[in-house]
C-alpha cells in the first residue's frame, strides 16, 4: 500500500508542471479532456499530446479564457485558443480548430 505522502507526489506519468495546470484547470471548472488519447493531428501540438506533455481542457467561453490567461503566467511550451498561439513565450501564427477548447502544452 502506498502512504498518503507518497500518493500524493503521484502525477501519472506526467511531469508535476502540467499535471499542475490540470489540476488548476479543474479547479476553474474546467474538464481535461484530452490528453493522449483523441485525434491531434501530426502538428508539434499533436505530437506533444501523444508523448504525455499536453492537454485539452473545455468549458464556458468565460472558464476558458480565464484559464488561457492564468496559463499565460507559467510560461507553457504551448498554449492555444482562439487565433491566439503561444510557443516558448512568443506568439506565432494561429492554428484553427482551437475555439472550443485550451490546448496547454509543456
Amino acid at each position: 500500500m502506498i502512504d498518503a505522502a507518497a500518493l500524493a507526489s503521484v502525477v501519472g506519468g506526467y511531469s508535476p508542471e502540467l499535471f499542475a495546470q490540470m489540476k488548476e484547470a479543474a479547479a476553474r471548472g474546467l474538464t481535461v479532456n484530452s490528453t493522449w488519447t483523441g485525434q491531434h493531428g501530426s502538428s508539434p501540438a499533436g505530437e506533444a499530446h501523444y508523448e504525455g506533455r499536453a492537454f485539452d481542457s473545455i468549458g464556458t467561453q468565460d472558464q476558458m479564457w480565464g484559464f488561457y490567461r492564468h496559463a499565460l503566467t507559467t510560461k507553457p511550451h504551448e498554449l492555444i485558443f482562439h487565433d491566439k498561439h503561444m510557443l516558448n513565450g512568443k506568439p506565432v501564427a494561429p492554428m484553427g480548430g482551437h475555439d472550443t477548447h485550451v490546448h496547454y502544452g509543456w
